[in-house]
């Protein structure tokens, strides 16, 4: 298969690429020989694509801000400039096609045409462009896609695309140019010269690269290139663009095809005469090219070949082979070209050729080095004449070499005069300087929008997506500031101002606290932000305290992927020196100390690498590592001929010249190349070297060399003073001679420690030697630092074998020499990195001492090996305190040296190189130092003394201001204050994110490890920390609430977060806990306790669930809180849901046996009686349930009240919600009850849990009878166990309560309301309508045995209700004492009185009876009830009306008993608030006046009733109105319309409101009452219509009155007697119907049937008859039907005698007769079947029967009352229908005979059939028997339906039926 040869390897890919750029940069003077019109024409043809276009690619102007991207506006600015673009590529193609006439106007149209804001877009960049501007894009993704779709072919209209007009512009102005050189041919002679042509050349042959590069289908444009490349002598060029035209449009593998065009076949027929010539024969014989070889090109069309035949003749294609004899004998000399103008790049070039297959020239070399900047460009410059004949591969090169740099001055095309060309032309953008002048540019402002791209910045999502912006004067609208607006400064101060105030509070108070421990290291916020400020200091401490910050702040700011990848790739064990995984880790680096040491940093200046290239001046200066890599591979490679150069030179100067500062030079010279021998030799022994054995002899041999003639030159020196140059020998000698192997350790001390001396002797004299790094320094210190090295190696070679696993004996090796103090006396000295000075050890063996002396000049790396040897030696025998000392260690070592003169004198790249690997270090130490501190706190700081902590607290310090750089950078990102880079580095993957939260996480970590070690030198030193823990949870809150406006304290794991949740658990005794932990609790869980001072803020934590073991540890907390606040807030506050949550996470309790059997305990004890010895017991605490103490991980929860707590919660939730109705809200209860029982299983003393848990009955009591009397009236044993479990509660609440309630202030009023609330329940129980059935004990008896035998007897005597009221009447004496201004006791108190008062006397006991209460007593209490009852608080608040009332109540009853004087009585209530006539004097002398006051003043409590509320005044008033024993009709009028007013309305609906102060289930009663009440008056005033609705009132309403039975039955037992009384129907007239016959009642029945149906009649005894069918349906047999039974005969019988025999009809008898008398016809027929025929041929009647029928039985005499009450309702139900009389159907079943009535008129009526029980069949229509075949015998209905009974009609049905 054939190959493109180009790009081949010898060809590299960049100069492939380059070939789209113009190498020179200036044109040959040649060019003002032409005249001036062409000149100029040339000119601008050639220099117009390298200024417009790759200007505009790559100097981008920096005060041009990138527009804003928005969509109000439709920007169509590139359309403008497309068009713009096209205008002006006609106009050059035009003004082209004109001639050479037009030519100078079609340079300038081409100059406009170029300045085209088009040519500046990013898709207008050529990919080449692109990767040879940043080659970090050529193995990414492209970061413009730039797919075209062109028209091939030269612009037969105009381009109407982006991709077509730079296509056609770059090929039209490359064409241009070639056609002004066409011209300038044509007009001058002689021709131009060859580089002239080259120039001109090779700027056509760029256009063209750019044309090809938009549509590579132009066969011809290929063509065009080779030509040119084959011009300028490029025989790659030629064939690559002669191959791309062949196959341009065919798979040259498929198999030969034609060549479809012209161009093509000239194509082919030029790429065969190269490949003929290179007799490349693989290539000759691959398909495409089989048609050339073929056939051939025509002899009339090659002179059509060359496409520029006016071109010199092609130098590439054709061209001879020179002789091989002349190439010999010329052998011109070798070129080495530098690339760049240094000492390296020479060096390296150097080295290359030397190597080289065809080595250096024996003729010479010539060095040809890169212009510099601002030199001029002149023939011959720093380079020969060029060789007679030249490499081709130079010629490629020098083709497609690089451009000049950029800032280098472009020439503007078509602008330069002949006269002038150093003028600068001025275009529309940039003053660019042409020729020699120096490259100065002053940009302007572009005249059309620049791109984005063009001004380097990132596209904006809108520019990604193709969404067209807003134009700039819209976006320019946008954004200008309006007057007054903030300035951006100060806009971002505003915004940083939370952080910064919050950074000063975390220095201030942690500085305050480290300096109460001498620790000052944290310093001042203000001195720190100064110094971040500061891009450097002058000032040598505080470059020590802040370098490090500023280099990590500059790592922020100059990220980017190759530092990211050198903290990635850093391994933190590495850098710590851990043995693990590699035992000769720390031997190689203690070796590699001990033989080089560190490089000293020398303050010379930094070598400039192009120094001295133009005469070679050398001097003293620091060499960068490039140029010493340079010098290193010279001094190697060219060792022999440097060293004889030197050697020859030395002789001939020495013998014959005798030049002593020349030989000076050289003596030198040979020192320093010795001691670069030795640098090298030395380097490649260490231990890690991996240098052949084979190099490691070369080298040895060459020093040895160099040795030795450095010795025979200093031997033969003439000077006898000990110089720097003696002393340089000297110490290189003493190196030299103990590097070598066999050297004994005495050797080389004796050695050192002479040299030692005698620079002792030269007095201390210093000699940097900058470049070496084996001997940085020569001087006293250093000679002492290789004896300390000496003498200490055999202990650390000792210990660094592998074999050296023992570690106690690796500790007591180590110990001493990494803690000093273990191994001396003295402590007073101050101790840097655990290293003391001499002096203060002399008491110490001198092994020891010396080994101090070398960690003290040893390297960071060796000490932190030691170190984690020791750590390891600690951690394999569990050892962990040790182990965290030995982190803390590694921690201030690494601290340390970010503060030394070695770090902060260094560069600035290798400076931070080395803070990011400390930085992957120290975040690897914080991580195990954290966690050992916080997992294992209780011992970890066993050996932490007060030293340690000062210094490790120090280190901490100082790592938190390095630390703060970062932060202060995120604020300043975060608010926008300093924009990050838009690279990939600091995109969303790239490494910077990672690092920074690397960061972050450390800053976490510092604090936190910061916080434990403050802690114990707290308790290490309690006199300095009087407040300890207040100060610990202030450090806490404090950082915490500087991390949390970062959002960092999500970082680390929330390790903060955790370490402070654990500590505020353990420092619940802090005042204000709450504010410490609550933001704290919201970060980790999401939960708010909301009692904080401060508010609680987002710091973008993710929430987790809160988990077990953190919500126990904070319910007692939590539960305190919730005590001091009341429910009814608690139950609106954040504290409540955080409690549902813990409980959540908490979960349900586990059961245990010891809760159970309490939980069983107490339940039996519920159910049990109520024994009055129980209760009385109580009043002295000495009753108690038995119960068992309860031990498990939940005790402690139950302890604090966790379950009552959340009882209380459920019971405050259901107290709080608005009942209307009977509901799911009783759920809330249940809740409540059952937490209140499981707090009792753990805790049974808990005297108030008893308490609520006896609300929690009486709630569900009260819910019960609330709503509805259902529950009183047929559920009652519910309410019974409901009111005894109540009671048995409140009985061990008060009897738990004497023992264990405190003497609070607050515990008493809650025992006051205990107090009232058990005698509520005790009083409440003993009324209606639970009558004391609570105390029965009939169900509680125990078989007893006797004299008589077994019997039953209750367990105890019951309780009667006097003694109940005495006791409810002891409780609320006891509330009053702690809540005597409660209105509600003194009320409750007086009516328990008055009972035991009233009913005293039914008491059996003696003692009871004899001690009643008094009458005032009873009286005071209720005056007392009015003195502290609420006054309204204005006119709309109601006032409380029922002591007012109870109190003229009891007084009437007490008038009325004659137990207090009516005077008394009067002027009792004449002293309260509500009195008559403002309280004045109100005399009363008799009953009569005495009830008229009564009943005025009950009148006037009821106005002040504005709601009308208390119905109990309304009911007092009127029964004393109405006097029941004595019943009066005017009375009773009175006393009804007292009820009708509010109770009762005009249509007897009741209206009875529940007031605020009354009893549950007393509803009920009352309703019960007031009915029976209005019964009676009902029945007195003889008013049956109220007394009608009042019944239906009653029954619709059933479920709201108490024994709803009996008022059901009194109801219409009333009604009955006033419907008699008004029917005037006389009681007892069923007897009426004994005594007659069935068929007579049938008949008189139905005529009175016929009668009722009539709508216009008006009787009162139908009326009744009415009514009491009405009440029968209403009753429902809720009542025993009897009395309306009764009611509806008595009306029925009434109406039958005095109604139904008056109504026209036959007598009931005759029309019996007839009947009988058809019988008689039908049974006599001649075919009945009832005739017998007798032997003389007449028939006789037979009395035998049918087989199987019985003979008829005859009826008896009488009707049923249940026959006349159905006939009685069948006539009042269907009265409007008339009834068909009908005969009696018998009992028994009979042969049924039509009646033969004639004559009748009756009408056919419906009706229906019933059986014998009543039940209805079907419905039939009845007629009169008038068929023809009536005679005809029928068959007998009887025996086919035996008991089927006709109901008003006949057997004539039948055949009305067949009518039908």
């Amino acid at each position: 298969m054939m190959k493109r040869p180009g790009p081949p390897e010898e060809m590299p890919r960049v100069n492939r690429v380059n070939l789209f750029y113009p190498a020179p940069s200036t044109l040959p003077p040649a060019i003002n020989r032409f005249p001036a019109s062409v000149s100029r024409t040339i000119e601008g043809a050639i220099k117009l694509i390298p200024n417009l276009v790759d200007f505009g690619h790559r100097n981008h102007a920096l005060n041009i801000e990138p527009d804003d991207q928005s969509d109000d506006e439709i920007d169509n600015t590139r359309e403008i400039q497309i068009e713009d673009a096209v205008k002006q590529y006609q106009i050059a193609l035009k003004l082209h096609s004109q001639g050479p006439s037009a030519y100078p106007q079609a340079a300038e149209a081409y100059s406009n045409l170029f300045k085209s804001e088009i040519f500046k877009y990013p898709e207008s960049v050529t990919e080449f462009t692109r990767l040879d501007e940043h080659p970090d894009l050529e193995y990414a993704d492209a970061a413009f896609p730039h797919e075209l779709v062109l028209v091939a072919g030269g612009g037969e209209g105009p381009p109407s695309t982006l991709p077509q007009i730079l296509y056609l512009s770059y090929k039209n102005h490359g064409q241009f140019i070639l056609d002004c050189v066409k011209y300038r041919f044509a007009i001058q002679n002689p021709p131009a010269e060859e580089a002239t042509l080259d120039h001109e050349s090779t700027f056509a042959l760029h256009n063209f690269a750019h044309a090809l590069a938009s549509d590579e289908s132009d066969t011809e444009l290929w063509r065009r290139v080779a030509r040119i490349g084959a011009l300028l002598g490029s025989r790659r060029i030629a064939r690559y663009c002669l191959e791309a035209a062949v196959e341009v449009d065919d798979d040259p593998t498929v198999a030969e095809v034609d060549p479809p065009s012209l161009e093509e076949g000239f194509a082919g027929e030029q790429l065969k005469e190269q490949l003929e010539v290179l007799s490349d024969e693989v290539a000759l014989s691959h398909p495409i090219m089989g048609p050339f070889i073929k056939k051939s090109i025509p002899v009339f069309l090659t002179k059509y070949m060359d496409p520029y035949p006016f071109l010199p003749k092609q130098r590439g294609l054709v061209a001879q082979i020179p002789n091989v004899e002349d190439a010999e004998n010329r052998k011109p000399r070798t070129v080495i070209e530098v690339p760049e103008r240094s000492w390296a790049a020479l060096g390296q070039q150097l080295c290359v050729a030397l190597v080289s297959p065809h080595g250096l020239s024996g003729t010479g070399a010539i060095i040809r080095l890169p212009q510099a900047s601002g030199e001029q460009v002149s023939d011959g410059n720093n380079m020969l004449n060029p060789q007679p004949v030249e490499d081709q591969i130079m010629q490629d090169i020098r083709t497609t070499e690089s451009p000049a740099p950029e800032s280098e001055a472009i020439p503007t095309p078509a602008t330069v005069t002949p006269q002038n060309l150093a003028v600068a032309v001025l275009s529309n953008s940039t003053t660019v300087p042409l020729l020699n002048e120096p490259a100065e540019q002053s940009v302007t402002l572009p005249t059309r929008k620049r791109s984005q791209s063009a001004a380097g910045f990132r596209d904006t999502p809108e520019d990604e997506n193709g969404t067209q912006k807003r134009s700039k004067r819209i976006r320019n609208r946008d954004n200008t500031l309006p007057e007054g607006a903030v300035d951006p400064a100060t806009q971002f101060a505003e915004e940083l101002q939370a952080c910064v105030r919050a950074d000063e509070d975390v220095f201030t108070f942690a500085g305050g606290i480290l300096k109460k421990i001498g620790v000052e290291d944290l310093g001042a916020l203000t001195d720190l932000q100064t110094a971040l400020a500061n891009e450097g200091s002058c000032n040598r401490e505080e470059a020590h305290a802040n370098t490090a910050a500023r280099d990590l702040r500059d790592l922020l700011r100059s990220w980017d992927d190759n530092k990211g990848l050198t903290y990635v790739n850093s391994n933190a064990e590495d850098v710590l020196g851990s043995s693990v995984g590699n035992a000769n880790a720390g031997l190689a680096s203690f070796l590699e100390h001990w033989k080089s040491g560190p490089l000293q940093l020398s303050n010379k200046p930094l070598f400039d690498v192009r120094d001295g290239l133009d005469d070679f001046e050398k001097k003293k200066r620091l060499w960068p590592d490039d140029l010493k890599g340079t010098v290193v591979r010279v001094i190697s490679f060219l060792d022999a001929e440097i060293f004889d150069r030197i050697k020859t030179d030395m002789d001939r100067i020495s013998f014959h010249e005798g030049n002593c500062e020349k030989l000076s030079e050289l003596e030198g010279l040979v020192q320093n190349l010795f001691e670069l021998h030795l640098d090298i030799y030395s380097r490649i022994t260490n231990p890690n070297s991996i240098v052949h054995y084979e190099t490691r002899v070369m080298t040895k041999e060459r020093v040895d060399r160099w040795h030795g003639f450095s010795a025979d030159v200093m031997r033969s020196r003439r000077s006898d003073l000990i110089d720097e140059l003696s002393l340089r020998y000297m110490w290189a000698s003493v190196f030299y001679a103990t590097m070598a192997e066999g050297v004994t350790r005495e050797h080389k001390v004796l050695c050192w420690s002479d040299l030692q001396e005698v620079l002792f002797n030269q007095g201390n004299p210093l000699v940097e030697l900058q470049n070496n790094a084996v001997m940085p320094e020569i001087s006293v210190s250093a000679a002492e630092q290789e004896v300390s090295r000496l003498t200490t190696m055999d202990f650390f070679h000792n210990l660094f074998q592998p074999e050296r696993s023992d570690p106690l004996a690796i500790i007591e090796t180590l110990e001493p020499v990494l803690d000093p103090e273990s191994a001396c006396q003295s402590t007073a000295a101050e101790i840097e990195d655990s290293v003391i000075s001499l002096e203060a050890a002399d008491n110490t063996p001198a092994a020891l001492r010396d080994m101090w002396k070398f960690l003290k000049s040893g390297s960071i790396s060796l000490r932190l090996f030691l170190w984690q040897r020791l750590r390891e030696a600690y951690f394999s025998i569990d050892y962990n305190t040790k182990v965290f000392s030995c982190h803390l260690k590694c921690l201030e070592i690494i601290v340390a040296d970010l503060r030394t003169d070695d770090y902060i004198d260094s560069s600035e790249e290798p400076r931070r190189h080395k803070l990011l690997v400390w930085v992957k270090a120290l975040d690897d130490l914080l991580v195990k130092a954290l966690t050992i501190a916080l997992n294992d706190s209780a011992t970890c700081f066993e050996v932490i003394d007060e030293r340690h902590i000062k210094s490790t607290c120090a280190a901490l310090a100082q790592l938190s201001r390095i630390l703060y750089s970062a932060a202060t950078f995120d604020d300043e990102v975060r608010v926008g204050m300093t924009p990050l880079a838009q690279t990939p580095a600091y995109g969303p993957n790239g490494s910077f994110s990672g690092f920074s939260t690397k960061i972050r996480e450390m800053q976490v970590r510092t604090w936190a490890l910061l916080y434990t070690m403050i802690k114990e030198s707290m308790s290490q030193n309690p006199e300095l920390f009087p407040a300890a823990d207040n100060d610990l949870a202030d450090f806490l809150a404090i950082v915490h609430y500087s991390l949390g406006l970062r959002k960092y304290c999500k970082s680390s794991n929330k390790i903060f977060l955790k370490m402070m949740k654990i500590e505020m658990l353990r420092l619940k005794q802090v005042d204000r806990w709450e504010d410490y932990v609550g933001q704290v609790l919201f970060d980790l869980y999401g939960v708010r306790l909301g009692l904080g001072t401060y508010m609680l803020e987002d710091h973008g934590c993710p929430i987790e669930a809160l988990d077990r073991r953190t919500a126990m540890n904070i319910a007692e907390q939590v539960i305190a809180l919730a005590n001091k606040m009341p429910l009814k807030d608690l139950m609106k506050h954040e504290l409540r849901t955080t409690i549902e949550k813990m409980q959540q996470a908490i979960g349900p309790a586990k059961i245990t046996p010891q809760m159970q059997h309490n939980l069983r305990n107490y339940t039996e004890y519920l159910k049990t009686s109520i024994r009055p010895l129980y209760m009385y017991q109580a009043l002295r605490g000495q009753f108690e349930v038995d119960s068992i103490p309860v031990t498990n991980q939940d005790s402690a929860l139950a302890g604090n009240g966790w379950y009552f707590l959340l009882g209380m919660i459920s019971l405050t939730k259901f107290r709080s919600q608005k009942r209307l109705g009977p509901g799911a809200q009783t759920d809330d209860l249940r809740v409540g009850a059952t937490f209140m029982r499981l707090q009792l299983q753990y805790t049974a003393d808990h005297w108030e849990t008893w308490y609520r848990l006896a609300q929690c009955f009486d709630y569900e009591l009260e819910e019960e009878v609330m709503w509805s009397a259902d529950k009183v009236n047929n559920h009652r044993p519910e309410l019974v166990t409901l009111q005894r479990s109540s009671i048995h509660c409140y009985v061990m609440a008060l009897s738990t309560a004497i023992r264990k309630a405190d003497d609070s202030v607050e515990t008493a009023n809650r025992l006051s309301e205990m107090y009232h609330d058990f005698g509520m329940r005790c009083y409440a129980s003993s009324r209606e309508p639970f009558g004391m059935e609570a105390f029965w004990v009939d169900d509680f008896e125990k078989h007893m045995s006797g004299a008589a035998g077994m019997y039953k007897k209750s367990l105890h005597e019951e309780m009667s209700r006097y003694k109940v009221w005495k006791y409810a009447a002891a409780l609320f004496r006891r509330s009053l004492k702690d809540r005597p201004n409660y209105w509600m006791n003194h009320f409750m108190l007086g009516k328990c009185l008055w009972k035991m008062f009233h009913n005293g006397a039914d008491e059996w006991d003696m003692k009871d009876k004899v001690n009643l209460p008094s009458v005032y007593s009873i009286l005071d209490c209720f005056v007392s009830a009015i003195q502290t009852v609420p006054k309204p608080k204005d006119s709309r608040q109601e006032p409380v009306l029922e002591p007012h009332y109870k109190l003229v109540s009891i007084a009437h009853k007490m008038v009325e008993l004659g137990v207090l004087h009516m005077q008394d009585a009067a002027n009792l209530l004449q002293e309260q608030p509500h009195a008559l006539r403002k309280g004045e004097a109100f005399p009363i002398s008799n009953l009569e006046e005495w009830q008229a006051f009564v009943l005025e003043t009950l009148r006037s409590l009821r106005n002040s009733d504005k709601q009308h509320w208390h119905h109990r005044m309304v009911a007092r008033v009127a029964n004393i109105l109405f006097d029941e024993t004595k019943p009066d009709y005017i009375q009773a009028c009175a006393a009804r319309d007292e009820f009708r007013e509010s109770i009762f309305t005009k249509t007897m609906q009741i209206q009875v409101w529940k007031p605020d102060a009354e009893r549950p289930g007393r509803h009920c009663v009352f309703m019960e009452r007031y009915v029976r009440f209005m019964v009676k008056l009902l029945s007195a005033t003889n008013d049956k219509d109220n007394m009608e609705m009042l019944t239906k009132r009653v029954k619709k309403k059933g479920s709201d009155f108490f024994h709803f039975n009996q008022v059901w039955t009194e109801c219409c037992s009333s009604y009955l007697r006033l419907i008699r009384r008004h029917g005037d129907i006389p009681a007892g007239l069923e007897d009426v119907f004994k005594s007659i016959l069935h068929d007579e009642f049938e008949t008189f029945s139905d005529r009175l049937h016929e009668w009722i149906g009539n709508p216009n009649l008006d009787n009162p005894a139908l009326t009744a008859l009415r009514e009491a069918i009405e009440l029968k349906s209403l009753n429902k047999n809720q009542m025993k039907s009897a009395p309306i039974d009764d009611l509806i005969n008595d009306a029925w019988a009434y109406l039958y005698n005095g109604v139904a025999k008056s109504l026209p009809g036959p007598y009931p008898g005759s029309l019996q007769q007839s009947q009988m008398d058809g019988d008689a016809g039908r049974s006599t027929g001649t075919m009945s079947i009832n005739l017998v025929m007798n032997l003389d041929g007449t028939t006789t009647p037979t009395t035998m029967p049918f087989q199987g029928a019985e003979p008829p039985r005859p009826r008896k005499i009488g009707v049923s009352r249940r026959e006349v009450i159905r006939r009685a309702e069948l006539a009042v139900n269907r009265g409007t229908e008339s009834v068909q009389p009908r005969t009696t159907a018998p009992s028994r079943p009979r042969v049924s005979v039509p009646p033969t009535v004639l004559g009748s008129t009756r009408t056919p009526h419906t009706s229906k059939c019933y059986c014998e029980g009543g039940t209805e069949l079907k419905s039939t229509k009845c007629a009169d028997d008038e068929s023809d075949l009536s005679d005809v015998p029928d068959m007998d209905e009887g025996n086919i339906f035996p008991n089927l009974v006709r109901v008003g009609g006949s057997s004539g049905d039948v055949s009305a039926r067949d009518e039908a």
